[in-house]
């Protein structure tokens, strides 16, 4: 999904056997409940109808539980189908391309060998650093998991592009202490 689609917190249309329903984005406020419900999904190596058959009947309850947050197809019509299990995968396969964000995150990279331990971060620490870049907590809250994981990250750049300014500024201060203005007025004969 592109960027104004997370930013607008749209929707996806799609037909569930001859219902028309909507396909929406997981709220930060609701993460946790879509957390238990999408894990024995998340936990499959890969997306597809072929490997999301198998789990339907074993996790039906989460996956029941997983369409009553992000979609807006009726219960009824959900357990009449129970049984037609390319349209439920179908409809998983959905909810997985608009929720991409959760369901296809990055694995946390190793640095240096693996060997130093990484402090983990906690959602407080999320939350507090979308705060101190102006964002709002209500506003966090209504926002779609997507949407939030793209503000971390433009913070982060951004933060990332002043320190790098500051080092440089601070570095550009020191070589003046040092001569600097010589140092290049030698470089000019």
């Amino acid at each position: 999904m592109n960027d104004f689609f997370l930013l607008n917190n749209e929707s996806l249309p799609h037909v569930f056997i001859d219902q028309n329903i909507e396909i929406k984005q997981i709220q930060i406020k609701n993460l946790n409940q879509f957390a238990y419900f999408a894990d024995p999904i998340k936990q499959l190596e890969s997306y597809s109808v072929e490997t999301i058959k198998p789990i339907i009947l074993t996790s039906i309850i989460q996956i029941m539980g997983l369409c009553s947050l992000v979609t807006s197809l009726d219960p009824e019509t959900f357990s009449k189908h129970i049984g037609d299990q390319d349209a439920i995968a179908d409809l998983i396969l959905k909810i997985i391309q608009v929720n991409e964000a959760y369901f296809k995150e990055e694995k946390p990279k190793n640095r240096k060998n693996g060997k130093e331990k990484i402090k983990k971060n906690s959602w407080f620490d999320s939350f507090q650093y979308l705060i101190s870049d102006g964002h709002r907590q209500d506003d966090i809250l209504n926002m779609s998991y997507g949407a939030f994981i793209e503000y971390l990250k433009a913070a982060q750049r951004r933060e990332s592009q002043r320190l790098k300014t500051i080092a440089i500024a601070t570095r550009a201060a020191s070589a003046k202490n040092n001569d600097f203005d010589k140092f290049v007025s030698g470089l000019d004969h």
